[in-house]
């Protein structure tokens, strides 16, 4: 289809003027562009001229954005989860602005053997070097996956809600709780627990040596069917443990142990944080619907988008809490 029209209609103003400024960069000849923030300015634009691509906020009622005459509708949703059904097709919002351009205009990016040269000449993919696609490489073929819990607003029930994510999965598989936040409350939320701790299982994997299966066996204590390892009691210990290390440790842990989910409740401190969010295949989001929680949220999308790892955004499922404590 010949695209000459492509309208943003979009309530969040900041977002959008920035998503502007992006496209003008892109646009082909003969394209364009246009925007708006309410339903009653695109509806007397399109009974004016056809509207080849449209770009709608998932937050407009849908009957009344459906109501809008247009070739092709992409609905900006912030939940990946919850996917506009029949005409409309989703777009994940909090990807950058290259990727959206690509989901509506554009083929899928270069051949897998063009990334496989460019690693092995030294070169990034997505963002991602040499070292780190390996990394990644090597957790896709264990058996279990990682599934993170981390947001920048805090007091809003993080840890409550990953424990009973984890207890939920536990009901089905065997699912491993581990906290990596600076100050976790020690073991607060286990009424059972354990002599050792997460400092006791990072040694065990430095060693080397032994059967670590049997040593996560003796260390794991169990609520609901939820295995957990307690966490560190003393936040320089845990600040001192370097990314590589942490994501070789999952590795072992997945590779060699019987669980299938690893649940990562992380703090702001862990060395790597990125690239430890970068390896796990679901990121759960907490957020609270509260200005100053949303202004921290935007700044963290933000810097994953200027920093080059929309690969976090893409597997990122937000998860709206109660209220900020």
């Amino acid at each position: 289809m010949h695209v000459r029209n492509f309208v943003i209609c979009d309530q969040e103003q900041r977002y959008s003027r920035n998503l502007l400024q992006m496209f003008q960069q892109k646009k082909a000849a003969g394209i364009e562009l246009f925007l708006f923030h309410t339903l009653e300015e695109v509806e007397r634009f399109a009974g004016q001229k056809t509207i080849h691509v449209l770009l709608i906020d998932e937050e407009f009622p849908q009957e009344k954005r459906r109501r809008i005459q247009a070739k092709r509708r992409y609905v900006l949703v912030k939940n990946m989860s919850e996917m506009p059904s029949g005409t409309e097709r989703e777009v994940y919002r909090y990807q950058g602005a290259s990727q959206i351009w690509r989901k509506i205009f554009e083929s899928s990016g270069r051949s897998t053997r063009q990334k496989g040269r460019d690693l092995d000449k030294g070169r990034t993919v997505h963002g991602r070097t040499k070292d780190e696609v390996m990394i990644s490489r090597q957790m896709a073929r264990t058996k279990g996956e990682l599934i993170a819990v981390y947001s920048p607003v805090h007091r809003i029930g993080k840890t409550l809600f990953a424990l009973e994510l984890g207890k939920k999965l536990a009901q089905k598989e065997p699912v491993l709780y581990l906290d990596l936040e600076e100050y976790s409350g020690d073991a607060f939320y286990f009424s059972d627990k354990p002599e050792r701790n997460l400092t006791d299982l990072l040694y065990h994997f430095r060693q080397g040596k032994g059967n670590f299966a049997v040593c996560m066996s003796m260390l794991a204590g169990q609520a609901d069917k939820l295995d957990y390892v307690l966490p560190m009691p003393y936040v320089q210990d845990m600040q001192a443990v370097k990314k590589e290390e942490w994501l070789g440790l999952f590795t072992k842990i997945l590779e060699e142990c019987i669980y299938e989910k690893v649940i990562l409740d992380l703090g702001d401190t862990v060395d790597g944080l990125w690239e430890i969010l970068e390896q796990c295949a679901t990121v759960y989001t907490p957020y609270v619907e509260e200005p100053a929680a949303k202004a921290k949220l935007g700044q963290y999308f933000e810097n994953l988008r200027k920093t080059g790892r929309e690969n976090i955004l893409e597997k990122t499922i937000q998860k709206k809490m109660g209220s900020e404590r």
